[in-house]
């Protein structure tokens, strides 16, 4: 069995409370010698927000969660009977990785709500130059995910519009990919498919209130929504559903923006929310852009090229978009069969859209 087919429902225990990262040592009763994972940043903006027992240990993570990183970090930890990872996906993968290898639990306490990592029983491996290399799935969940709205207020606002582009994208993807299998769906399939349709909707309503809450620096119910939207319930979709709620066209046209010079600046969920749009033109599905084009701009989501600083030399990022979008290997090939033609008419369609909005 491939481990894309096993469910992994998300985080052993999970809590949601404003200011619950102060009371972390109450939640190691049991567990002699813990040792945290995080970044520089990370971990700055934490010491502000709690603080932790002098004697824990604390080893200072910095570039991609390649496994040379993993196996330092590992090493580092030496006798730690769990694993404190802080901070954003990179420092919570290697965290989750680094307890893995020494067989021991690990808890996540998320510094950014860009992505699902601090609920989900895997880490996405990268080398040490930052290009990716592939998914590493965990027996364990974690022991124990905390998610502290007022920690996360502190979020630079970046960030934070990146993690709602990028988990818009799930019920974009899982239901072209649903849509266009001739698959009999099993319950979790279909519960999947149905929590990325939730997650949707609080985006949808919520994302500009979060946005507010966050540049007031003041809590609110939109935000703790939405924090949990990105961090939590959208590690679900590709966990109950599996290789039917994992990445599509959105993700393939993130990945070949990549090849562009001119986009490295742009965060990942950035290109994810453009690569929506290109997903929706490649399917000609004009009405559903037309809704979500009024968000794109509240967000400043990129709408054309031009907004990722694309501005030279188009008709060649078009193609070079297309090239790697239509790749065999590539997700855009899981909802359906796209030419290198098509990915390039679907740009200019959707440079044409953009255009005639207000």
């Amino acid at each position: 069995m491939q481990p894309e087919e096993i469910v992994r429902s998300g985080p052993n225990q999970y809590i949601c409370k404003e200011g619950i990262t102060r009371e972390i040592p109450s939640f190691l009763d049991g567990f002699k010698r813990p040792v945290i994972i995080t970044g520089v940043k990370s971990f700055a903006a934490f010491a502000k927000h709690a603080e932790l027992p002098a004697d824990w240990k604390v080893i200072q993570h910095r570039g991609y969660s390649s496994l040379q990183a993993i196996r330092k970090a590992a090493e580092e930890a030496g006798s730690a009977d769990i694993i404190i990872g802080i901070g954003g996906g990179t420092v919570l993968d290697t965290a989750k990785a680094a307890a893995a290898l020494l067989n021991i639990e690990v808890m996540t306490i998320p510094t950014i709500p860009g992505t699902c990592a601090a609920a989900t029983p895997l880490s996405v491996i990268y080398d040490d130059e930052g290009n990716f290399e592939r998914v590493q799935y965990h027996k364990r969940s974690s022991y124990l995910t905390l998610v502290d709205p007022l920690l996360l207020l502190s979020s630079p606002i970046a960030y934070v519009k990146s993690g709602i582009g990028d988990t818009l994208a799930k019920w974009y993807e899982a239901e072209a990919i649903i849509r266009n299998t001739a698959d009999s769906l099993s319950i979790m399939v279909q519960a999947g498919l149905r929590q990325s349709v939730y997650i949707r909707d609080i985006l949808l309503q919520e994302s500009l209130k979060a946005v507010e809450s966050i540049e007031k620096g003041e809590p609110s119910p939109a935000l703790t929504n939405v924090l949990e939207a990105v961090i939590v319930l959208a590690g679900t979709v590709g966990g109950y559903a599996g290789r039917y709620g994992r990445m599509a066209g959105a993700h393939a046209i993130h990945n070949g923006l990549t090849f562009i010079a001119e986009t490295h600046h742009v965060l990942h969920g950035q290109k994810v929310a453009y690569g929506i749009l290109v997903q929706l033109a490649l399917e000609g599905r004009t009405n559903d852009i037309r809704e979500l084009l009024p968000l794109y701009e509240a967000l400043g989501f990129p709408k054309r090229l031009s907004d990722l600083g694309i501005a030279e030399n188009l008709a060649q990022a078009k193609q070079t978009i297309a090239a790697h979008a239509c790749k065999p290997e590539e997700s855009l090939c899981l909802m359906g069969s796209f030419s290198e033609a098509d990915v390039v008419a679907a740009i200019e369609s959707l440079e044409f859209e953009s255009v005639k909005q207000p």
